[in-house]
């Protein structure tokens, strides 16, 4: 386990699933833990969830496509807490279609959740971070390489790596890390259309959003404060496969 050291981290998108479990990770690692989520329930879920295995965390609304709301909803948390150390930010998704069936609100969606999102929060927290603080982002495999209707999503996924590494070189002589996990294909309740990728996947099996949440608390951790700029591929193996080989 790594000390948290009375760390304050946000958990944006921290519903079920992925969010939920970065958010444990990271309790359990002995930060102070706040959920946001644009369903207040929902983060109320997540933290009471960290209560009931002895963690300390606390929630709260947000939504992410509006700055003033950001900017609000981190003040509030520097207002409770004092300071922010971490912030993981989870919150994502699409619509899924061939790139000639989109709509220009299905892009503009897509570029809104995936990536916008992302830099106006960056741009919010990065006068709070303090030296030792880290931003981990969480993006995909659909943002290294092509898959069919992952075009809107895959366009922005990428634009956030590219954003992760921006962010990285401009804010690593402060002291703060900036990294994405690019999850592959993770069991969640979002996504139950991807069974059949399985036998594709050298583990032969999904991901768990532990699997994730632990990676997140790692980034975040003391124990990676030289890493920065990166993206980390969680995937099974699948990745790594040449792609006209059987596993």
């Amino acid at each position: 386990m790594v000390d948290g050291e009375n760390r304050v981290a946000v958990v944006l998108g921290c519903g079920p699933d992925i969010g939920r479990a970065c958010a444990e990770q990271l309790a359990r690692d002995g930060n102070h833990v706040v959920c946001l989520d644009r369903d207040l329930a929902a983060a109320e879920a997540s933290a009471q969830a960290l209560h009931h295995v002895g963690c300390e965390a606390s929630a709260a609304t947000v939504d992410v496509t509006d700055r003033e709301s950001v900017r609000v909803a981190l003040r509030e948390v520097v207002a409770h807490h004092g300071r922010i150390d971490i912030v993981v930010n989870v919150v994502g998704g699409s619509t899924w279609a061939l790139v000639d069936e989109f709509t220009d609100d299905d892009w503009d969606r897509s570029m809104q959740l995936n990536l916008r999102q992302q830099w106006v929060v960056a741009q919010e927290v990065l006068g709070i971070l303090p030296s030792g603080g880290s931003i981990v982002a969480i993006a995909s495999v659909s943002g290294l390489s092509a898959a069919p209707h992952h075009g809107a999503y895959g366009a922005a996924k990428a634009g956030l790596i590219a954003l992760v590494k921006t962010l990285a070189l401009e804010n690593a002589a402060r002291g703060i890390t900036v990294n994405a996990i690019a999850p592959g294909s993770i069991a969640t309740a979002a996504r139950t259309d991807d069974e059949g990728l399985v036998d594709r996947i050298p583990m032969g099996r999904r991901g768990d959003p532990s699997e994730i949440g632990s990676v997140a608390a790692f980034l975040a951790s003391p124990a990676a404060s030289y890493i920065t700029g990166q993206v980390l591929v969680v995937d099974g193996g699948a990745s790594v496969k040449h792609p006209l080989q059987a596993v």
